[in-house]
């Protein structure tokens, strides 16, 4: 494969270095303490053993990482708007549970020998079932979990490409993978062949990578696990695991948790990865379906970026000397920094930057807030294409739960999750046919071990899945049509997943049907263009909850003026006057620091809905211009003449920061221009008479507050 070479620099703000000498052979590691914002790595270089015979990289190309391009960046006539094919390759126990069931009760079943017989990834799969059962049940879930008519749906339902994660167990297999998943390379191609035949275009992705790229279900292998065994005398010495708590990510290094850092970089996994990067490329650089790679899915956001950019680069150029034409997509790293990524690969061709936007991990909190947090987004993408490169979103989904069962690991459950109560529904019956063992989980069961430190299982028969919102069609849609408004400042975005077994709000396919993502993503469609008017002037409002206790909305006042951002008028009154102009106040508060995290809860004494009546101050004053003219809908207490002379705290002037009044007046600026759009779109201009007047009906649409439903 590759050769490495020894940093030339040591890490950065952690500069000792323990041990190393220059690398050579394909087995070098270094050993140091490497914190996430180390940029050293730029010795490295991958010998690719093929150069010699390999036409020149066609365009100029400098050692810092750079090119010299005919363009600047890439134009891209056709956005992709695309699904992933998860679960198919790259095992995850939450999208294909009936490969899973078979190890429920392994506890009970064979007691302190159960971590040899429990599987919860693609490897552990394997080393538990062996080569042979292994490889059968493989076919078995490849013949039936991707399928002809699958293609046929994303084709009717417009879709133009397909993001395909694989491992880079079947192109170098090692360990338990080998013979246990061959055949994988033919099941490659045939899928590659029936997205070529339904017209769509396929991005392969190494989703998985050997010893694991951040510790997760989805790189084929969750690194770490410990076992331990609960005392006999309350359990009849059943085990259990644990896994979050001792996350431990081993392709790029070791990462020591007790001082939270890399403390080696693992070179030769790097040359691995991209011997394996290669391989790919030379075996699909003509197939008429590819039209690029991703390196790397989601490297933790811990790796040294020194490092990662190295890997990136290297692997970069390996893959244009083979395919010239592919396009190469990188993962942000959860990191999507512009002060990170600007300037790397600058002036490089074919480049793209992923990011991922899921917000089922969010906290708990009215759906208003997802849709506003959705529109947002596009902030983030347009800053990342202005001055990156370009970007996809290359997942996302509808979910805004942790709900889905196993979505953080088999059996298993991040702390704290999930933070709203479930549905249920009766586990679905196995998708390859009734002889998969285990499944579906027996109904006459409860919770079956062995289980993490965490909750997420199957009891009598049913499954946990996604909460459902009050109107649960209507949140949906609204969501998916604010997502997808914000992504158009990208070039594309694929859906996870294009299916799954149990849960439609990250089913693609489900979700069309349910009338949630359009029937045709590339069409123009004035639903999703005016989607985000409100959120793009800010028309909203903290309004005052009805009968909130006197003592609880004088408290949240109080907190809601001491920021000195919040030296405006409503706040220098009299504790009568703040409560007459609650609203105005809670809603100023939210505006200055929702974007950093900011909620219009107040312990309960606010919450947040849409201000049809959102504008700029009509007064003239310029010195209340931060102060937004509100009318709060609750009666809010009034004081006895006692309480009426008493002023809370915070003596503040009358005039607003200046950077509040420019906000204002750019604010006042959008509005115009969205209240010309809100007009044109007649503020639903894809809804049908009808449907707007069954909305209306239910109190959702319109001018009515709960267009967004709040949760339950």
């Amino acid at each position: 494969g590759g050769r490495a070479s020894m940093f030339a620099r040591v890490a950065l703000f952690l500069p000792l270095v323990l041990h190393g000498a220059a690398a050579a052979g394909t087995d070098p590691e270094v050993f140091g303490t490497f914190d996430p914002g180390y940029d050293g790595g730029a010795d490295y270089y991958y010998d690719d053993p093929k150069i010699g015979s390999l036409d020149p990289i066609h365009f100029k190309h400098s050692p810092d990482m750079t090119c010299t391009a005919n363009r600047r960046r890439d134009d891209f006539e056709d956005k992709y708007r695309g699904v992933n094919l998860g679960g198919h390759f790259v095992l995850e126990p939450w999208v294909t549970p009936s490969m899973f069931y078979q190890f429920l009760g392994a506890d009970k079943r064979h007691g302190r020998a159960a971590p040899d017989h429990t599987a919860m990834d693609t490897y552990t799969f394997c080393k538990v079932l062996g080569a042979e059962e292994g490889n059968r049940q493989f076919k078995r879930h490849w013949a039936a979990w991707i399928t002809e008519a699958d293609f046929a749906k994303l084709h009717k339902y417009k879709v133009n490409a397909v993001r395909v994660p694989v491992g880079d167990w079947m192109f170098k297999p090692y360990g338990p993978y080998v013979n246990c998943t061959e055949g994988a390379l033919e099941e490659l191609k045939r899928v590659l062949d029936l997205a070529h035949k339904y017209g769509m275009k396929a991005l392969l992705d190494l989703h998985g990578v050997r010893e694991s790229q951040n510790g997760f279900d989805n790189s084929g292998m969750m690194h770490n696990l410990e076992w331990t065994e609960v005392p006999a005398w309350l359990t009849s010495g059943q085990v259990s695991f644990t896994h979050w708590a001792v996350l431990q990510p081993g392709w790029l290094g070791y990462f020591d948790r007790k001082q939270w850092r890399t403390t080696s970089i693992r070179w030769k996994n790097i040359d691995h990865t991209i011997d394996v990067l290669c391989e790919m490329t030379e075996l699909f650089k003509d197939h008429p379906a590819v039209f690029g790679l991703q390196p790397l899915n989601e490297p933790w956001q811990e790796t040294p970026i020194g490092p990662l950019k190295r890997f990136y680069w290297e692997a970069y150029k390996a893959m244009k000397r083979r395919a010239p034409h592919w396009k190469y997509i990188m993962s942000d790293s959860f990191r999507p920094d512009v002060g990170l990524w600007g300037g790397f690969m600058a002036g490089c061709p074919d480049t793209i930057i992923s990011t991922h936007l899921h917000q089922a991990w969010m906290p708990a909190q009215p759906a208003i807030n997802f849709m506003i947090a959705s529109c947002e987004q596009k902030h983030l993408i347009a800053q990342l294409a202005e001055s990156v490169m370009p970007v996809i979103v290359g997942e996302f989904a509808l979910a805004t739960d942790n709900c889905a069962m196993w979505l953080n690991g088999f059996n298993d459950n991040l702390p704290g999750y999930p933070m709203v109560e479930c549905d249920y529904v009766p586990c679905a019956a196995p998708y390859m046919g009734a002889d998969q063992p285990g499944a579906p989980p027996d109904p006459d069961l409860a919770e079956q071990g062995p289980f993490g430190t965490g909750m997420s299982t199957p009891r009598y028969g049913m499954c946990p899945i996604d909460k459902s919102w009050p109107n649960d069609d209507y949140v949906m849609r609204k969501l998916a049509h604010k997502k997808l408004n914000a992504y158009n400042a990208g070039s594309g975005w694929f859906f996870w997943n294009f299916k799954t077994e149990l849960e439609p709000k990250w089913d693609y396919m489900a979700s069309v049907e349910n009338g949630w993502m359009p029937t045709d993503p590339q069409a123009e469609q004035d639903d999703i263009e005016f989607a985000c008017n409100l959120e793009d002037i800010g028309a909203f409002k903290c309004q005052v909850k009805k009968g909130v206790p006197m003592g609880i909305l004088t408290a949240q006042l109080n907190l809601a003026c001491e920021p000195d951002e919040m030296k405006v008028p409503y706040c220098t009154g009299d504790l009568q006057y703040r409560m007459d102009h609650a609203t105005d106040i809670f809603t100023q508060n939210w505006r200055l620091f929702h974007v950093t995290g900011g909620t219009c809860d107040f312990d309960g004494a606010a919450e947040l809905v849409p201000d049809y009546t959102y504008e700029d101050d009509a007064s003239g004053d310029d010195t209340d211009a931060a102060a937004l003219p509100l009318t709060a809908a609750a009666e809010v207490p009034r004081l006895s003449g006692r309480e009426e002379k008493t002023r809370l705290p915070l003596p503040l002037p009358s005039t607003a920061p200046a950077g509040a009044v420019c906000l204002v007046a750019v604010a006042a600026l959008l509005a115009v221009v969205g209240r010309r759009a809100y007009t044109h779109s007649g503020h639903r201009s894809g809804a049908s008479a009808g449907e707007e007047a069954v909305e209306l009906s239910q109190g959702l649409a319109g001018s009515a507050d709960g267009a967004y439903i709040r949760a339950a």
